[in-house]
């Protein structure tokens, strides 16, 4: 966005009745963003009809309210690289999204991970007993039969003498 605000309209000189000509003040907006560090000028932007609706005041320290919303003056491209005569890479911009558009898509992509979920719990829990199963494999058949002769036969039924 370039905006150019008249604080001050110029006034040509007339010569005959012997007055001067007066300078006009602008404020020349470049991508959005004006920088004023005079006091007369800053009194009379916040003077000026346009402030709050066509500009507002951002103090140094602020965070930037459109940060989300401003986009590029240049439109979005698709471009392709031809090489020697053939088609190479493409390349193009990637889509921003806004606040409210991210609100939308949040709970069409949690009913999506829930499907997903729904269709791969199965699978993954067959898996992890696959491998559970082939780690309790893994164990020496030694140890297993030291542990057991440990063990008294009330302690495996669970009944004391």
């Amino acid at each position: 966005m370039n905006l150019r605000v008249v604080l001050r309209h110029a006034i040509p000189a007339e010569p005959m009745s012997g007055r001067n000509a007066v300078p006009g003040l602008y404020v020349k907006f470049e991508s959005g963003f004006v920088e004023v560090k005079d006091e007369e000028t800053i009194k009379l932007m916040l003077n000026h009809p346009g402030f709050n609706s066509d500009y507002i005041a951002v103090e140094e320290s602020g965070k930037d309210p459109f940060a989300d919303y401003r986009r590029e003056k240049e439109p979005e491209h698709i471009t392709t690289e031809i090489v020697y005569g053939h088609v190479g890479k493409t390349t193009g911009k990637k889509t921003v999204l806004t606040p409210e558009q991210k609100k939308a898509l949040r709970p069409m992509a949690e009913a999506m991970a829930k499907e997903m979920f729904k269709e791969m719990a199965p699978t993954m829990m067959q898996e992890m007993l696959k491998t559970l199963v082939a780690s309790k494999a893994a164990v020496p058949v030694e140890e297993n039969s030291e542990k057991a002769e440990e063990k008294t036969p009330a302690e495996t039924t669970g009944k004391k003498k």
